[in-house]
């Protein structure tokens, strides 16, 4: 192997080992550079903090490997992106929890907290209690200001149609009177006043 090493370019052992020291020590400056970058790309994906990101690449830049390893360790776990996502999922979670919370039981429409029946479907929300008389979601099985057990009555069920169209009354057929010659008798030519309402 000495043999092939003294045919190197410079003919000697000694300038083939500085060639070979040479290709040694510029790949692990190529290795160290990259470290360097590849943390300062990391640490900008990780964190805002200007501080922590300059510390980050110091550490890698002063002691190679070792301040890599001591990165990796130290780095925040999250990049902002997925810390950006987390929030956005936690930020709906909570959406979809207020509004179930504020929404109909029956139609699953957004109503107030104060209502006692649901605009939409016509569903009964709160009842009295019968201990106390407050007002009480038909969902609790307790009072919370009386502390009394809650009968629950029948099921939330929605108004039918019938119950909810305004009341008409009745429309009946009027026998028509003919007059003695078999005639219809023709309308009158001023319409009744009707007397004044008195205040």
């Amino acid at each position: 192997m000495i043999e092939v090493l003294i045919g190197w370019p410079g003919g000697s052992l000694e300038s083939a080992l500085q060639l070979l020291g040479l290709l040694i020590l510029s790949y692990a400056l190529v290795l160290w550079l990259s470290a360097i970058v590849w943390v300062y790309r990391d640490v900008r994906n990780r964190t805002n903090d200007q501080a922590s990101q300059l510390i980050a690449v110091v550490l890698v830049a002063l002691f190679n490997l070792p301040g890599l390893v001591v990165y990796l360790v130290i780095r925040p776990q999250d990049t902002m992106a997925d810390a950006y996502e987390r929030s956005l999922e936690a930020e709906a979670v909570l959406h979809e929890l207020q509004l179930a919370s504020t929404a109909c039981q029956n139609c699953r429409r957004p109503i107030d907290d104060d209502f006692n029946v649901c605009p939409h479907c016509r569903v009964t929300l709160r009842e009295p209690c019968r201990s106390c008389a407050h007002l009480v979601r038909t969902s609790w099985i307790a009072c919370p200001y009386c502390a009394a057990d809650r009968v629950p009555s029948r099921p939330a069920t929605p108004l039918t149609r019938a119950a909810t169209a305004p009341l008409e009354p009745p429309r009946r057929s009027r026998p028509v009177a003919t007059s003695e010659n078999g005639d219809m008798p023709q309308p009158s030519a001023s319409p009744r006043a009707r007397p004044p309402v008195a205040r």
